[in-house]
Order: structure tokens, then sequence, then C-alpha cells
């Protein structure tokens, strides 16, 4: 985003010299005769201010502020200067005064276009996106066709949530403007959030079609085309962002995601680490750092990298709790809050760690979603379980607990290394009549049990880590098995095809419902002999019961499946059965398949 700076014509000769020098962009020529006239004249409000205007064009904001605040003090109530100080301001990163630059131009002289567009700029930079978008508004409604300010409040409005309408503004400014880059990289990356991939990557395609050498156009070109799953096409546009661009920090960690998806592991640190020296303070490039050395079995740094979660714009935020954060304090005697984060897996999957919390002597808050707190109550004696509210519930705001932590956090303290795993079997507790109801009722004579998932709802990944229940259809000529469906959401239409097509049966239980209660779905989930899933829900909950469960990660797995190994250190009766290439899952069932046939075969003993 940009904002004008305006010069005016002295009365003096060499002054008006310098004035018409600097509009014909003789920038160099122009600071020469205006260092002159202020050698004549120290005071000359004129000199100092455009002298001013030089420096900021010339990369030096400290001078630009010197120079323009001189000039303030002597031309007050000048509109133009105020403006100028607030974008060397702005240059220096001192928003605060640059908003109070801007407000004072904009009281002077409402009608001018460019104070308004530049207080636009500061409070989008601050976040402040609903406030940005008045702004500009009032700057278009001195100037509606200004192809920058329209820009800019698309940019805005998208940052608001409002895509569609962010959408129009990019449209009306390519409708004055067809040319204007910077319009066309952000139309496409609104159309990216609105899911309309091949219209996005036509506005991206036409950025780099009139800029080739420019990084967002290229940046934003990759981020579609990763969308669009052409991964080598999102890899080849982020390399060329790179090059143009080396020190962009935003274009490196996106290179780093999109050939660590590639399976480039080595590269992907590289690129993030590289990305966090060249800019300490960016968040996605740390946490992006963070899951790839999770991912290779980096814990301790890794952990201390995914702190930086917090910060990145379209994850979670912390909520507020007013106990102070736990660093490792030695717990004996203390109360800590384990506050709920992310979603219900990994609600699963972080409870793993509350025992450690018992046995170091604290009493446990926990904080977990409500479907969750009849099965935590019951699996953690002693534990306070609180249903997750927004704002939090009043039991977690007590002023008798000593500590806080959120629970994606506690793997910092608790699971620094392979040694601090407990190699628990289990952790959770079901109901064992509701269990053992169950198992009765699915079993057919001496057949295994074998529970099925094979859809992730996850919104970022869920479609890497899905599949088709069709593609199951080799479980089916197993001998000496029952299946039974353990997918979340409406199945009926999927389970009656494959019913057709392999003439078995899927059994699925109307009785139980996991997304009205997690406990009754633990007992069915316990019940089986054994899950095969896909990595979703199903296999935490059947992980942290201890009951034996074959996963199918995609090729870059989230990082609690790590790399390189058939087991988890989470989950003690987990197998893993890996991709070797990206959407591929045919091998994986093959081999699932024959494993599940040598089960079948081999003697084992009687349920309890």
């Amino acid at each position: 985003m940009k904002g004008g700076s305006n010069g005016r014509r002295g009365a003096g000769g060499a002054l008006a010299a310098a004035v018409a020098l600097h509009r014909a962009g003789r920038v160099a020529e122009a600071e020469r005769l205006y260092r002159g006239v202020l050698a004549d004249d120290p005071g000359n409000a004129e000199a100092l201010h455009l002298l001013g205007v030089v420096a900021l064009q010339r990369g030096r904001p400290e001078e630009a502020v010197e120079r323009i605040g001189q000039a303030a003090k002597r031309r007050k109530k000048d509109p133009q200067v105020q403006n100028n100080l607030g974008e060397a301001y702005r240059a220096l990163g001192r928003m605060e005064e640059a908003a109070d630059c801007y407000k004072r131009a904009i009281a002077l002289d409402a009608r001018d276009p460019a104070p308004h567009n530049n207080l636009g700029n500061v409070l989008a930079a601050a976040g402040k996106a609903a406030e940005a978008a008045a702004s500009y508004r009032r700057a278009l409604k001195i100037t509606p066709d200004d192809p920058e300010v329209l820009t800019n409040l698309g940019d805005a409005l998208r940052e608001a949530g409002k895509a569609e309408e962010a959408v129009k503004q990019f449209e009306h400014a390519l409708a004055v403007a067809p040319g204007f880059v910077e319009a066309h990289v952000s139309l496409g990356r609104a159309l990216k959030d609105l899911n309309r991939l091949a219209a996005a990557e036509a506005a991206c395609r036409r950025a780099v079609t009139l800029a080739p050498n420019h990084a967002g156009a290229l940046g934003a070109l990759g981020t579609v085309l990763a969308a669009r799953g052409d991964l080598a096409g999102a890899v080849a546009s982020y390399r060329r962002a790179v090059a143009v661009a080396p020190d962009d920090a935003a274009a490196l960690t996106n290179l780093g995601n999109a050939v660590q998806e590639m399976g480039e592991f080595a590269e992907a640190i590289a690129c993030h680490r590289r990305a966090v020296a060249l800019d300490p303070d960016n968040a996605a490039a740390h946490h992006n750092l963070g899951n790839a050395l999770l991912l290779e079995s980096e814990l301790a740094e890794g952990w201390r990298e995914n702190e930086w979660r917090w910060r990145v714009e379209d994850m979670e935020k912390q909520r507020a709790f007013p106990q102070a954060p736990w660093q490792g304090e030695p717990l004996k005697g203390k109360t800590i809050l384990v506050a709920a984060e992310q979603g219900v897996g990994d609600e699963i999957l972080f409870a793993g760690m509350v025992p450690d919390l018992m046995e170091a002597g604290a009493r446990v808050v926990l904080e977990c979603g409500a479907r969750l707190v009849p099965l935590f109550q019951r699996s953690f004696k002693g534990v306070a379980c609180v249903a997750k509210k927004d704002p939090p519930a009043a039991a977690t705001q007590s002023p008798d607990i000593d500590y806080q932590v959120a629970a994606g956090s506690l793997g910092r303290w608790l699971r620094p290394d392979f040694a601090s795993f407990p190699g628990r079997p289990s952790y959770l507790v079901v109901d064992a009549k509701r269990r053992d109801a169950l198992r009765a009722k699915y079993r057919r004579g001496g057949e295994l049990v074998v529970g099925i998932a094979w859809v992730s709802k996850n919104p970022r990944f869920g479609h890497q880590k899905s599949m088709k229940l069709a593609e199951l259809a080799p479980l089916a000529t197993v001998p000496g098995v029952t299946l039974v469906d353990l997918q979340y959401g409406d199945t009926a239409a999927e389970r009656q095809a494959f019913e057709m097509a392999t003439g078995t049966t899927l059994l699925h239980d109307d009785a139980v419902d996991q997304m009205a209660s997690l406990d009754d779905f633990a007992a069915q989930v316990a019940a089986m002999d054994l899950v095969v899933s896909v990595s979703n829900t199903t296999v935490h909950m059947a992980g942290a019961l201890g009951v034996p469960t074959w996963v199918m990660p995609h090729l870059v797995p989230l990082r609690v499946w790590l790399l390189g190994r058939a087991d988890s250190p989470w989950y003690p009766s987990v197998r893993l059965f890996r991709q070797t290439q990206a959407g591929e899952w045919a091998d994986v069932i093959d081999r699932v398949a024959q494993e599940l046939g040598d089960l079948v075969a081999r003697p084992r003993p009687s349920a309890p």
C-alpha cells in the first residue's frame, strides 16, 4: 500500500527549478538544488519539506523525519507537510506517530484523499481491518476510481473475512486500470479464499505476465497452485519468487512448505531456518519450522518453535487466563489448568500427558470439549474436567489455580525427547458394560471385528488424509473378518455402494453417534479387535484406549506420526502403514489387507 508525497512550487528561482527537476524524476539533481537553497536560507520551510521528501524517496527515513519535522514546526497548518511527515514516520515503523500526522492532515484538509489512504495503511498494518476499510472508503468518496485505494480497500475487506466484497473492489480497480499488477495479485488471493481456484490461478498468471519478476505475484501463484494440488508448479513459482527476492522470508517459508509436501524435508528445514534468520519475528516461518522439526523427531527445538503458533494469523488464538503460565516448574502440591486447544483428536493426544502432571503431584483442572468431559472424567480420577467455553468457564479463572498451560504446549516440558515418553499402553477408560454389550452385538462367531474409517474432515489437510470407502474393498476379500463403520458423518450412500460392489456387509450402528456422544464412541472403538483408518479422530481414540490400530497416514503426515518409523511413541498400540507416493492409496491398502489376512490366520486369545 502506498501513499503519495506532495511538493509545492517555491517562490524563488532555485527552488522552482528544484521542484521542476523533482517532478521530472531527476531526484539527485533536485536534492542538490534544495540543499543550495537551504545553504542560503536555512529556515526555508518549503526546501526543508521537499528535501525531506527526497530523503524519504531515497531510503533515508531518519533524515526525512528530521527535515520534514523542521518544516512542520514552521508550517503547522500545512496538511501536505503533515501527511508527508506521517509517511516518514511510517517508513521508520513508528506507526502511532504516523497515524497522528495523518489525522492532523485530515483535520486541516479533509478533501485530500492521500492522508485518508495513508491512515488506512497504518490501521491495516495494525490488524484493524474494519477501521482501515473505513479510512479507504473516505478516500474513495473523494477519488472514487483510484485503483490503488480500491485495492487497499479490497485487501482490508479480505482481512476482515469479506472476500466476496473484496473481489468487487479488485474488479473495480482493474476496470479502471487493467494493468495494475497489485490488483491482479490481490484478486487472485481473494478468489483462493473463496475456493475459486481456477479463477484465482488466472488472476495470478495475469499478474505474472504483466510483471514476470514481481515476487508477490509469483508467491501468490505458488500458493494457488499448491491449493490446486500442483506441487511441482507451486515449487517452481516459489523458486522464482525467491530468486527475485532472496531476502523475502514469506517466499522462503512458502517454498519450504511446498518442498516438504514433496518429501524434501532437509531443504524444507533449510528454507524455514533462512526465513527465520531474515525475519526473526515471522511467526509463520517459526511455526512451519517447528512442524518440520517435530516431523524429523527434533522434539526439543520443534516444541519451542511450536509456541509461535499463537501469532500465526489463520490459527487459533490464545485465550486469556489469569494464572501464571507454566514454564516447567515443580508441580508438587500445585494446581495447574490445562487449557483446551485445537480439535478433538489433538485434545485426546495431549491428554496423554495429564497422567504425567498427576504423577508430579499436581492437582489438575482439565478444560476440554464438552463431548469429552464424561470420558476424561472417568479416565483421570481426581482431575476436575471443565467444558470449554468462550469466554472461559468461571472454574478456569480461580485464583486457587497456580499455573495455566495450553494443552499443545505440554510437549515442550513433558516430551522433549523419546526417553520422556512413558510407553503407557493406554490412558482412557471406557464404560466397560457398554463396551462389552457392543462387542457382543458386533461379533459373529470367531470373526475378527475390524472397525474402519476413511475420511478426515480437517479443514486444512483433510483432503490429503482421506480416501474413498470403495478404495478399502480389498479388506472385504479377507475371510474371517467383520467390518464395522467407525466413520463419522453420513456414510449411507458409500456403504450401499461398497456392499453392492463387494458383496460384504459393512456394519453400521445407528445407536452410536460420535458427534453426539464421544463416550459412546469410545465404547464402540474399544469393542473392536482392530481399527484400520486414515489419520483422524478415530485413531487417536483407539490409540488412547490401547486398541490395536493400523493408521494409514498420507505421504507428509501430521507431526504426531513423525517420519521413517512404523510405530508411534504416543500410542504403543498403533502401527503405521505409510504412503510411498502422494495421493496413492492402493499399495497401502494392499499391504494392510495382506497383514490383516496374516492376523486372521494366527491363533489369538479370547477377548476378555
